[in-house]
């Protein structure tokens, strides 16, 4: 299993802030080809484990989510793109990144930036 130990900033973070919800979701979009643990999610987030433990189920019952297999006891889970409102929510994340990513450009606070969305 490949575990991610620095979560990069995508769009959900940008307009919400470093909340819960948007740092699962941004985490999940950016490593969509991997299923990962809770443990995983809190290091590679800042999310802790406890909030993990409440917010997950719900966005799992929400659709947003899948549990996609157990490991040992470790449940796994991964975002859920065969839903429609996450693709719509992934669409707004890039979106988002785009804005924020010209806007860094234009103020010079960025080296390089790439200044065409790409299309999920």
């Amino acid at each position: 299993m490949i575990v991610i130990t620095e979560c990069f900033w995508m769009g959900l973070r940008h307009v919400f802030g470093d909340k819960p919800v948007p740092s699962i979701l941004d985490f999940l979009m950016v490593h969509r080809q991997w299923d990962y643990p809770l443990s995983a999610i809190a290091e590679a987030t800042g999310v802790s484990y406890r909030t993990l433990q409440a917010a997950v189920p719900l966005l799992v019952k929400r659709g947003m989510l899948k549990e996609t297999r157990a490991v040992a006891k470790a449940k796994m889970y991964a975002i859920n793109f065969d839903s429609p409102a996450v693709r719509k929510l992934h669409a707004f994340a890039v979106e988002c990144d785009y804005e924020f990513g010209k806007r860094e450009a234009k103020e010079g606070r960025v080296a390089r930036a790439v200044l065409q969305p790409v299309r999920a």
